[in-house]
């Protein structure tokens, strides 16, 4: 774990070498691809740790996890992004991941001097994370992740290092509770240009006794620096191989707030897991949908 957080340090030293110009596209990554089933902190789901590094950790006698992620919002301008991510324990006890995530807006179109439009924009980022992950100790599970990131507005593109860190308090005593706290796209020393979030979640066992059937309830929270804040309650139920998920959140933004749902159903199948989710759409991006499968080797 050692060699993780060293690996995580020099990343946080390079990327605040970097140049101050901030990279395009940033937006994209306010979309909650391949975590609008589950709190972004807590996602584990396409085993990507893309939001909180720490959730790559995989249980002892299981060896590999593989997952893949497709978002799109049902409206004109063309929202949609992908995920691919693969994970792997080694016999230490240390889990490291890879993923490749990609967002992106097919719909913005170029006019001349009158309304009849001569192409697309470009809009797009692109995100390749590598990351690492152990349980320190019992109940604590730590991460650390760098991420190069590539955004493209039209004629204008940049590159950029980050840094994550992210850790998961798990299986505790009290009702099987969890907290979960991570950074997300941390240039240090470049917050403003390019706004990390900083995202955290929490949940209890309700009612059950296991994994495989139980109620949890909880509440999560992100805050993007010098943009959006989203906060809201969750409840999910799950029985044997299926499990339903529903949040409330609340988005605030330039002194305005946007309330809505989000829910989600996911099957479990052997060493399978498929997962369909919903969001209601804001600023007229229309409903936002999300598909995830992920599988586990042992």
């Amino acid at each position: 774990m050692h060699r993780i957080l060293i690996y995580g340090l020099a990343a946080f030293g390079w990327a605040s070498g970097l140049g101050a110009q901030a990279v395009p596209a940033r937006d994209l990554w306010e979309f909650p691809l391949g975590a609008m089933y589950e709190p972004p902190a807590l996602a584990s789901e396409p085993g990507a740790g893309l939001w909180n590094p720490a959730t790559i950790a995989l249980r002892s006698g299981e060896r590999f996890r593989f997952g893949v992620a497709s978002l799109a919002a049902g409206s004109a301008q063309g929202v949609d992004g992908q995920l691919l991510s693969a994970a792997m324990r080694r016999s230490s006890g240390t889990t490291f991941g890879l993923s490749v995530a990609r967002a992106g807006i097919s719909g913005l179109v170029r006019t001349d001097t009158d309304p009849l439009a001569v192409g697309n924009i470009p809009y797009a980022t692109w995100l390749v994370s590598v990351s690492g992950a152990r349980e320190l100790v019992p109940h604590l599970t730590v991460g650390a992740a760098v991420r190069w990131r590539h955004g493209r507005a039209d004629q204008v593109t940049g590159d950029a290092l980050a840094a994550d860190f992210g850790a998961v308090l798990h299986d505790l005593p009290w009702r099987n509770a969890r907290v979960a706290l991570s950074s997300f796209l941390w240039r240090p020393g470049r917050e403003i240009e390019d706004r990390p979030a900083l995202l955290t979640a929490a949940d209890f066992r309700l009612a059950g006794t296991m994994v495989e059937r139980e109620v949890r309830a909880g509440v999560a929270y992100a805050n993007v620096n010098r943009g959006a804040q989203e906060v809201g309650p969750f409840v999910s139920a799950r029985r044997d191989r299926v499990e339903a998920r529903v949040a409330h959140l609340r988005t605030e933004v330039a002194g305005q707030s946007v309330d809505r749902l989000r829910f989600g159903l996911a099957l479990y199948y052997a060493r399978f897991s498929v997962g369909v989710a919903r969001e209601e759409g804001v600023s007229g991006l229309g409903a936002v949908y999300q598909f995830t499968l992920s599988s586990i080797i042992k």
